[in-house]
C-alpha cells in the first residue's frame, strides 16, 4: 500500500480541527451548512475507519514513512509496529465514542467551536505518538500534545481554569526539557546514529559500557520527563487541578490521550531505545521502581481522602498510571505485556468512571460525593456503568482490571524467581504488597460513591433537593457507558487474544 496514508490519521484531524477554528471566524454573522460538533463526529468517525483499515492491513506494518528530514539523521518518520497497533487501536476505538458524549454534555456550552477544535486535534496528535516511528517524532508530537490540550484546561475561562492550565502548562514544559536531554543522548549513543524504535534498544555496546553511570542517569531523567504526563509523583500536581475542565475532556486526558501518551513514552524509551538488559538490575531500575510504588500508595491514599467526586478519580488515575510504570520497571518481557494489559484495561475503566460522574454532574449538578445520596436509584443505568468501572478497577474477577493486576503481580513473581538475588530485589516483592493495598483503597473509595448513591433518601429531603428527580442521560452519552461496561466485561471472560497479541510484543521487545 502507499505509505502516504501513514500520516492520514495524523494530519486529517489536525487540519480539520484547525479548519473549524477559520470557519469558525469567518462565519461570525452568518449561518453554516454544519455545526462544528457535527463537523468533528464526521472527521473523527472517518478517522477511526481509516486507523481500522490501516491496522487490518498487514501492508501497512512494512517500511515506514519520512515525513520530512529536520537535519542530518533526525527525521519526522510514521511506523506501525504491534506496539504501536495497540495504542492507536484503543484511541481509534475510544475517541468516537468520547465524542458522541460530547455532544450531548456540551449542548447548552458556549464557544463549542473552540472546544472541537482542539478535541479533534488532539486526536491527530496523539495518534502521532502511537505511529511514532523514532524517538524524534515521538517527542515532537509529545510538545504538540501540550500545546492542543491546554486551551481545553482553559475552556471554562475561569480563575480556578487558569491557575489548572498554567500549572499544567508548566510541569509539561519542564519534564519536556528532561524528555528532551533523553532523545540527545539516545541518538549519540545509538548504534546507527538515529533514534528509531528497535526491539530490545539501540544503545551501541561498545560506547555505552564506557559510559554506564552517566546513561543510566540520563535514563532516570527522562523517565520523570515523560512521567510528568504519566503523573509520576511529585510531578502530579497538575492532574487533579485538571479536573476543571469539561468531563469529556478530562475523561480522555485521564484515560487516553495525555496520560496514556507519558506511559506509552517511558515503556517506548524503555524497551525501544535503551533496551530493559540495560537497565535491568542497576540502581536507575530500583529509583523508578521505588517512583512508581510511592506514587501507587500516593494516589490510592489521597483518593480516599478526596470528597471531590472528579478529583477522586484523578488521584485514582494518579495511581493506576504507575501499575503500568511498575511492570515498565521490571524490564522483562511479561512485565510490559503486563503494563500493556493494565494500559488497555484501565483507558475503559476509567473513561467508563469519569463519564459517569460527568452524567451526573450534567444532569444534577452534583460534584460532590456527599450530594449523591439517592441517585442511584434515579439514575440506574449511569451507576449500573460506574459498579462495573468500579468492580473492574478493584480487580475483581471476571472484569478487566483483575486481568491486568494478575499480570502485573504473576510479572513481579517471574523476575522474583530470574533476576531478584541483587540489592533492590526486594522491591519487586513489596510491588506486590502495594498493588493489594491500592486495591483495598479503590473498594474503599469507588464504593463510598456507590454506597452514598444507593442510600435511600426521605421523601422531606428529597423535595428540598430538586436534583432527586433527575434520570439518565440521554442516548448519546448512555451508549458510550454501556460499550465501556460491555468491553470491561468483555475483556475479563475473554482475554485470552488480548494476551496473546501483548505477550508477543513483550516477547520482541524484551
Amino acid at each position: 500500500m502507499n505509505n502516504m496514508i501513514l500520516a492520514v490519521p495524523v494530519l486529517l484531524p489536525v487540519i480539520g480541527g484547525g479548519s473549524i477554528l477559520f470557519s469558525e471566524r469567518r462565519s461570525r454573522g452568518g449561518r453554516r451548512l454544519l455545526s462544528p460538533e457535527r463537523f468533528a463526529g464526521c472527521l473523527v468517525l472517518l478517522n477511526s475507519l481509516i486507523v481500522a483499515a490501516i491496522l487490518l492491513i498487514p501492508g501497512a506494518r512494512g517500511e515506514g514513512l519520512v515525513l520530512f528530514r529536520l537535519f542530518a539523521n533526525l527525521t519526522v518518520m510514521f511506523r506501525i509496529d504491534r506496539m504501536g497497533s495497540v495504542f492507536a487501536g484503543l484511541v481509534a476505538f475510544l475517541w468516537p465514542l468520547a465524542t458522541l458524549y460530547s455532544f450531548e454534555y456540551m449542548k447548552h456550552e458556549n464557544r463549542k467551536d473552540t472546544f472541537f477544535a482542539f478535541y479533534v486535534m488532539t486526536y491527530g496528535i496523539t495518534m502521532g505518538i502511537a505511529f511514532a516511528g523514532n524517538l524524534t517524532t515521538l517527542y515532537l508530537f509529545y510538545e504538540m500534545l501540550t500545546l492542543v490540550t491546554f486551551p481545553l484546561v482553559l475552556f471554562p475561562l475561569s480563575r480556578e481554569a487558569v491557575r489548572a492550565s498554567r500549572t499544567y502548562l508548566y510541569f509539561s514544559i519542564g519534564g519536556a526539557a528532561f524528555a528532551f536531554i533523553g532523545l540527545v543522548f539516545v541518538m549519540s549513543f545509538s548504534v546507527t546514529g538515529t533514534t528509531a524504535f528497535q526491539p530490545g534498544g539501540m544503545l551501541n555496546p561498545e560506547t555505552a559500557a564506557g559510559s554506564r553511570d552517566i546513561l543510566l542517569f540520563v535514563y532516570v531523567l527522562a523517565f520523570f520527563g515523560f512521567g510528568v504526563k504519566a503523573a509520576v509523583f511529585p510531578c502530579h500536581v497538575w492532574l487533579p487541578r485538571a479536573t476543571v475542565a469539561p468531563t469529556p475532556v478530562t475523561a480522555l486526558l485521564h484515560a487516553v490521550a495525555v496520560v496514556k501518551s507519558g506511559a506509552f513514552a517511558i515503556l517506548r524509551f524503555t524497551y525501544f531505545n535503551y533496551g530493559a538488559g540495560f537497565v535491568r538490575g542497576s540502581w536507575a531500575q530500583w529509583v523508578i521502581m521505588a517512583a512508581a510504588l510511592a506514587t501507587i500508595l500516593f494516589g490510592s491514599t489521597m483518593a480516599v481522602r478526596e470528597v471531590h467526586w472528579k478529583r477522586r478519580l484523578a488521584y485514582s488515575t494518579i495511581s493506576n498510571l504507575s501499575y503500568i510504570l511498575f511492570g515498565a520497571a521490571l524490564m522483562t518481557p511479561f512485565g510490559l505485556a503486563a503494563s500493556l494489559s493494565h494500559l488497555t484495561a484501565h483507558a475503559f475503566m476509567k473513561i467508563c468512571s469519569f463519564f459517569c460522574a460527568g452524567a451526573v454532574m450534567h444532569q444534577t449538578g452534583k460534584t460532590y460525593i456527599y450530594e449523591l445520596d439517592g441517585l442511584g436509584r434515579r439514575m440506574p443505568v449511569t451507576f449500573a456503568c460506574l459498579l462495573t468501572a468500579s468492580l473492574s478497577l478493584m480487580g475483581i474477577p471476571l472484569f478487566a482490571g483483575f486481568i491486568s493486576k494478575w499480570n502485573l503481580c504473576r510479572a513481579a513473581f517471574l523476575y522474583g524467581d530470574q533476576y531478584a538475588d541483587g540489592p533492590g530485589g526486594w522491591l519487586v516483592y513489596a510491588g506486590v504488597a502495594v498493588i493489594l493495598y491500592s486495591a483495598l483503597m479503590t473498594g474503599i473509595y469507588m464504593f463510598s460513591v456507590l454506597i452514598r448513591a444507593y442510600t435511600p433518601v426521605h421523601e422531606g429531603q428529597a423535595q428540598e433537593d430538586p436534583a432527586q428527580t433527575a434520570s439518565d442521560p440521554g442516548w448519546m452519552m448512555l451508549v458510550p457507558l454501556l460499550i465501556f461496561a460491555a468491553v470491561i466485561l468483555l475483556i475479563g471472560l475473554h482475554s485470552g487474544p488480548l494476551m496473546g497479541l501483548l505477550t508477543a510484543i513483550g516477547g520482541e521487545a524484551g
